[in-house]
Parts: structure tokens; sequence; C-alpha cells
């Protein structure tokens, strides 16, 4: 029986018992490797995911990056380290990997002003979206913030009016609101557009043209089109990008197409280029 039960990714042993998981259940679901001890009292599928695993292991529940990957939310590149909230007030943290007592790691981050865990039912092992964006490094970059908002609405993983209640106006997420566009299909693509409105271009976002739609106008003959992932291997896909680009040209459009590492990485070069096609299109 116990195995047509759906069985949460990671549960407390108490919550494993009101789904109708026994003693004897559990021992067999151990046995069979469904089912594995994580820390005294917590179990995980064995298909859960690591750093679901790795959060609740240590006592404390995904934040930051790590929440915000957890839900499919885009993230800047550049911190991969594990981030864990806990109660302002917790103990006995174990090492996420070992189980032993928690030492200073290098590639961990406690949080340690989250709002209490829930103490019944399913474990919460990713904290709310909005406490995970609050988490998010102060000086991150302004672009980058607008990026992982535009990701999270557009993911519908937090609503403009969720995100008005949790964040003042006046606040860093309040501002970086202001400018969200879920129309933005990726991270490099929202990069782009605040870093060019910043610059003091404007554009707009999936514009049709005919048959064919790009990633941002900058009114009105300038097409920047850029590529949403970090490595891009798809020959079928760079063909289609390449034939779209001729047809956008004979329309009268200047295309630009940048990489997600120029946008990330390369941004004076790219910008320098727009500046030279919206001059050549005046």
């Amino acid at each position: 029986m116990s195995s047509l039960i759906p069985l949460p990714e990671v549960a407390r042993t108490s919550t494993l018992l009101t789904l109708g998981v026994d003693d004897q259940q559990l021992r067999r679901l151990r046995r069979t490797g469904v089912l594995v001890r994580i820390r005294h009292g917590y179990y995980a599928r064995a298909d859960a995911r690591p750093d679901i695993v790795r959060a609740v292991r240590l006592g404390g529940r995904l934040t930051s990056y790590s929440a915000l990957r957890a839900l499919g939310v885009w993230c800047p590149p550049g911190d991969e380290r594990l981030h864990v909230a806990v109660n302002a007030h917790a103990h006995d943290l174990r090492d996420p990997d070992s189980g032993g007592p928690l030492t200073a790691r290098d590639d961990l981050v406690v949080h340690w002003r989250a709002a209490p865990a829930p103490r019944r039912g399913a474990v919460a092992a990713v904290v709310p979206v909005a406490e995970a964006i609050d988490h998010l490094p102060p000086a991150l970059d302004p672009a980058h913030l607008v990026a992982v908002l535009d990701a999270a609405v557009r993911e519908h993983v937090l609503s403009r009016a969720q995100l008005a209640e949790a964040f003042p106006i006046r606040s860093r997420v309040g501002r970086a609101s202001a400018r969200v566009d879920p129309a933005s299909e990726s991270g490099a693509e929202s990069v782009a557009r605040i870093r060019l409105a910043d610059a003091g271009i404007e554009t707009r976002s999936q514009v049709w043209f005919g048959s064919h739609r790009v990633d941002l106008l900058v009114p009105d003959r300038v097409v920047v089109e850029v590529d949403g992932r970090e490595f891009h291997d798809d020959r079928a896909r760079f063909e289609r990008d390449r034939r779209r680009a001729a047809e956008l040209t004979r329309l009268g459009l200047h295309v630009l197409h940048f990489s997600y590492r120029q946008v990330m990485y390369d941004w004076p070069r790219c910008l320098a280029a727009v500046r030279v096609a919206v001059a050549a299109a005046a």
C-alpha cells in the first residue's frame, strides 16, 4: 500500500505517519532505497533535489539564489553557493553533506533572520519567494535584480501585486519592481533592456514584424536579439536565427545579435554597437 502513497520530496517522520506510512512500511521504504534518512526525524525521497536535501540536513530552508533556482527563476551567474535560511535562534546546525557539526564553509551562506519554519505538515524546504528575493545581495547589479523579478513574474512564481505588497516602493526591490517586464524571455534579454534604458536608449520587448518576433526593438529600426543561454549549440536554431536576421534586414531593419556572454561580460561593446546602429538608422 505504501508504494501507492505520494511521498513528499522531504518529510518529517510525523508527516509520513499522517500519510499512512507506519514504522514497518518506513523500514521497508528505507531498505529498498525509496526513502533516505537525512537527519534525525527527517526523510527524503531518493530523487529529491540535492540542494533541498542539503538545506534540510543543515537545519533550514533554501533561500536567495538557491531558492530561486529551485523555483525555476533565472539568476545571474557568479554565486553558486548554497544559501540556507535558519531561524534566528536555531541550534544544532549540521554540515549539509556529512551531517556532522557545522563549521565555516566557503560554499555556504547561512541567513539568520528568516521567519520561523512551519512546525506541522510538509517540510517547507524553500522559503517564500519574496523572502528569497529579500535575501539577495544588497550590492546586486540593479539590472540583474530586475532580470530576477522579470523571471519570477514570467514564471508565475510571484505576481506584480505580491511584489507591491511585499516591498515598499522606495526599497531597492520596490524600485526594481517598477521596471518589470515579463515579456522579456530570458535573463540576458532583461539585463540588455535595463542597461539600454540606463544609457538613455528605450526599447520595446517582443515586437512582431510579420511572422517574426524580435527580442528588443530600439525605435524604430534597430533590432537587438539576445541569446538566452550561456551556451548556444543548437545548430538548427542557429540557422533559423540567421534566416530570420536576413529577412528582417530585407525589411529595412538593422539587426544586432548578442550572445549571453557578450551581454553579461562585455556590455560596453554591445552598447557601442547599438549606438552606432541607432545613429546609422536615424
